[in-house]
């Protein structure tokens, strides 16, 4: 069995082509076998071949991406199963934007990296992607071997999971999905929006502890360099 989700109007013989609920649609031409969100799909753990996403994946809110991630995974068979993804590639797109001369030639690439946004659901990109983080989160979930392609026209990423006979359980990938999210809010933050996340995707967990990297102290280190300058202004 091979699932086409999100479809669009490029339906493919020879797979399950799934596209949204028809009354969420910004097309009512798109010709589909089943009609519903992804998120709502369910198949038993190691009975899907191929599982084929273009422009879709970066459609989903980032701790939804990750949890998916996952489910696909679990609903690919061992040793060839596959899922592959299209999604924007992040530098060559900012690449684009830094070579085009005007603010209006920026807005096409602007789309490319925050999506079209004809539909709230369905047309907002959620994330930024590159190789290397695609090759984490895949290996997260539970993937050891992966291929791609860079497609240089509307700069994307073509990304291939293969999953092998080394499953990787449950415990141990919500273990890395955990740490994974915990890098989107800073050490010092209160832990509220890693909170937010873990609820809204069906995990206990406390926030772990988290690195610091020197990025993320710029900005409190040119504070510090004013108040300091500032002293030694008023100790003169």
């Amino acid at each position: 069995m091979k699932l086409h989700l999100g479809c669009g109007h490029n339906y493919m013989e020879g797979w399950i082509n799934v596209d949204g609920p028809r009354d969420e649609l910004c097309y009512d031409d798109i010709k589909a076998d089943i009609y519903s969100k992804i998120e709502d799909l369910e198949y038993p753990d190691n009975s899907i071949d191929e599982i084929l996403m273009i422009a879709v994946f970066e459609h989903f809110p980032r701790h939804v991406a990750i949890m998916q991630l996952r489910k696909f995974y679990k609903w690919l068979k061992p040793d060839g199963g596959k899922l592959t993804i299209l999604v924007p590639e992040f530098w060559a797109t900012v690449e684009m934007l830094k070579k085009s001369k005007s603010p209006k030639e920026q807005q096409f690439w602007f789309r490319h990296l925050y999506g079209p946004q004809d539909t709230i659901q369905f047309g907002t990109h959620y994330d930024g992607f590159d190789v290397e983080k695609l090759k984490w989160m895949f290996s997260i979930v539970g993937f050891n071997k992966y291929e791609y392609e860079i497609i240089k026209r509307w700069p994307s990423i073509r990304f291939t999971g293969i999953k092998d006979n080394k499953i990787k359980t449950d415990a141990d990938a919500e273990k890395d999905i955990i740490d994974y999210m915990a890098n989107y809010e800073a050490k010092d933050e209160s832990g509220r929006l890693f909170g937010a996340w873990m609820n809204a995707m069906g995990l206990n967990a406390e926030k772990p502890q988290t690195p610091t990297f020197k990025t993320h102290e710029m900005f409190k280190e040119s504070i510090i360099s004013k108040i300091i300058s500032k002293f030694k202004q008023i100790l003169k």
